[in-house]
Protein backbone atom coordinates (compact mmCIF):
# COMPACT_ATOMS: atom_id res chain seq x y z
CA UNK A 1 0.00 0.00 0.00
CA UNK A 2 1.14 3.36 -0.77
CA UNK A 3 1.30 5.88 1.50
CA UNK A 4 0.72 9.39 0.50
CA UNK A 5 1.78 12.92 1.84
CA UNK A 6 3.85 12.12 4.59
CA UNK A 7 6.34 13.25 3.86
CA UNK A 8 7.34 17.38 4.99
CA UNK A 9 9.51 18.76 2.54
CA UNK A 10 9.75 19.66 -1.20
CA UNK A 11 10.41 16.99 -4.11
CA UNK A 12 14.14 17.37 -4.49
CA UNK A 13 15.87 16.57 -7.69
CA UNK A 14 19.50 16.67 -8.75
CA UNK A 15 20.38 19.77 -10.18
CA UNK A 16 22.21 19.83 -13.46
CA UNK A 17 25.49 21.02 -12.67
CA UNK A 18 26.31 18.61 -9.58
CA UNK A 19 24.88 15.74 -10.22
CA UNK A 20 25.16 13.48 -7.33
CA UNK A 21 26.58 16.17 -4.93
CA UNK A 22 23.00 18.71 -4.62
CA UNK A 23 19.64 18.46 -4.21
CA UNK A 24 18.00 21.10 -6.05
CA UNK A 25 14.62 22.15 -6.03
CA UNK A 26 12.22 20.24 -9.08
CA UNK A 27 11.37 23.22 -11.59
CA UNK A 28 8.34 22.86 -13.47
CA UNK A 29 7.42 25.62 -15.87
CA UNK A 30 4.12 26.88 -16.13
CA UNK A 31 4.37 29.02 -19.28
CA UNK A 32 3.57 27.06 -22.25
CA UNK A 33 5.25 27.53 -25.59
CA UNK A 34 4.48 30.40 -27.24
CA UNK A 35 2.46 30.14 -31.09
CA UNK A 36 2.93 32.68 -33.41
CA UNK A 37 -0.49 32.25 -35.33
CA UNK A 38 -0.31 34.40 -38.86
CA UNK A 39 -4.01 35.61 -39.57
CA UNK A 40 -5.06 36.13 -43.20
CA UNK A 41 -6.33 39.03 -42.58
CA UNK A 42 -3.52 41.02 -41.05
CA UNK A 43 -1.32 40.30 -44.12
CA UNK A 44 -3.57 41.55 -46.62
CA UNK A 45 -3.52 44.69 -45.37
CA UNK A 46 -6.76 45.99 -46.14
CA UNK A 47 -7.86 48.93 -43.22
CA UNK A 48 -7.80 51.58 -45.37
CA UNK A 49 -8.19 52.36 -49.01
CA UNK A 50 -4.87 54.02 -51.03
CA UNK A 51 -6.87 56.88 -52.26
CA UNK A 52 -10.28 58.34 -52.72
CA UNK A 53 -10.29 56.41 -56.44
CA UNK A 54 -9.82 52.82 -55.07
CA UNK A 55 -13.51 54.01 -52.99
CA UNK A 56 -14.88 55.46 -55.82
CA UNK A 57 -13.94 52.33 -58.34
CA UNK A 58 -15.16 50.21 -55.39
CA UNK A 59 -18.64 52.02 -55.58
CA UNK A 60 -18.81 51.63 -59.06
CA UNK A 61 -18.37 47.97 -59.37
CA UNK A 62 -21.15 47.37 -56.71
CA UNK A 63 -23.45 50.12 -58.85
CA UNK A 64 -23.20 53.11 -56.30
CA UNK A 65 -22.65 56.83 -57.64
CA UNK A 66 -19.12 58.50 -57.32
CA UNK A 67 -21.18 60.81 -54.61
CA UNK A 68 -21.82 58.28 -52.31
CA UNK A 69 -18.14 56.81 -52.71
CA UNK A 70 -17.50 60.41 -51.81
CA UNK A 71 -19.04 60.52 -48.45
CA UNK A 72 -17.79 57.36 -47.37
CA UNK A 73 -14.59 58.12 -48.33
CA UNK A 74 -14.27 61.70 -46.58
CA UNK A 75 -16.12 60.26 -43.38
CA UNK A 76 -13.92 57.77 -42.60
CA UNK A 77 -11.16 59.94 -43.45
CA UNK A 78 -12.31 62.57 -41.30
CA UNK A 79 -12.43 59.99 -38.53
CA UNK A 80 -9.10 58.37 -39.00
CA UNK A 81 -10.49 55.00 -40.60
CA UNK A 82 -12.11 54.08 -37.13
CA UNK A 83 -15.35 52.49 -36.43
CA UNK A 84 -17.87 54.22 -33.13
CA UNK A 85 -14.08 56.48 -32.73
CA UNK A 86 -12.39 53.42 -31.53
CA UNK A 87 -12.25 50.49 -32.86
CA UNK A 88 -9.82 50.36 -36.06
CA UNK A 89 -11.22 49.26 -39.37
CA UNK A 90 -10.19 45.68 -40.42
CA UNK A 91 -11.69 45.15 -43.86
CA UNK A 92 -12.72 48.85 -45.72
CA UNK A 93 -14.80 47.13 -48.23
CA UNK A 94 -16.66 45.51 -45.84
CA UNK A 95 -17.43 48.41 -43.96
CA UNK A 96 -18.60 50.43 -47.39
CA UNK A 97 -20.57 47.50 -48.18
CA UNK A 98 -22.48 47.70 -44.68
CA UNK A 99 -22.82 52.04 -45.82
CA UNK A 100 -24.47 50.57 -48.74
CA UNK A 101 -26.87 48.73 -46.77
CA UNK A 102 -27.28 51.77 -44.53
CA UNK A 103 -27.78 53.89 -47.29
CA UNK A 104 -30.65 51.78 -48.36
CA UNK A 105 -32.11 51.48 -45.36
CA UNK A 106 -32.45 54.74 -45.10
CA UNK A 107 -34.03 55.23 -48.37
CA UNK A 108 -36.61 53.04 -47.28
CA UNK A 109 -37.20 55.16 -44.31
CA UNK A 110 -37.01 58.49 -46.10
CA UNK A 111 -39.99 57.66 -48.16
CA UNK A 112 -42.00 55.96 -45.49
CA UNK A 113 -41.83 58.91 -43.67
CA UNK A 114 -42.44 61.09 -46.83
CA UNK A 115 -45.99 58.77 -47.64
CA UNK A 116 -47.18 59.21 -43.83
CA UNK A 117 -46.48 63.07 -43.97
CA UNK A 118 -48.59 63.31 -47.33
CA UNK A 119 -51.77 61.14 -46.02
CA UNK A 120 -54.78 63.18 -43.83
CA UNK A 121 -55.19 61.25 -40.96
CA UNK A 122 -57.43 63.42 -39.40
CA UNK A 123 -59.19 63.97 -42.11
CA UNK A 124 -59.09 67.52 -41.89
CA UNK A 125 -59.14 70.07 -44.87
CA UNK A 126 -55.98 71.79 -45.30
CA UNK A 127 -57.46 75.20 -46.61
CA UNK A 128 -58.08 76.94 -43.26
CA UNK A 129 -59.99 79.72 -42.44
CA UNK A 130 -58.74 81.91 -39.51
CA UNK A 131 -61.45 84.23 -39.52
CA UNK A 132 -64.27 82.23 -39.18
CA UNK A 133 -65.22 81.41 -35.73
CA UNK A 134 -64.79 78.11 -33.66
Amino acid sequence: MFNFGTSDGQALYPSRNNIGTSNGQALVSINKPIQTVRNNINDIKLDQPKNENEVIDFFEKEHWPELEAKKFYNHYQGIGWKVGGKTKIVDWQATARNWILKADELKEEKTMVTVSQNTDNLKISSNKNYNEPL
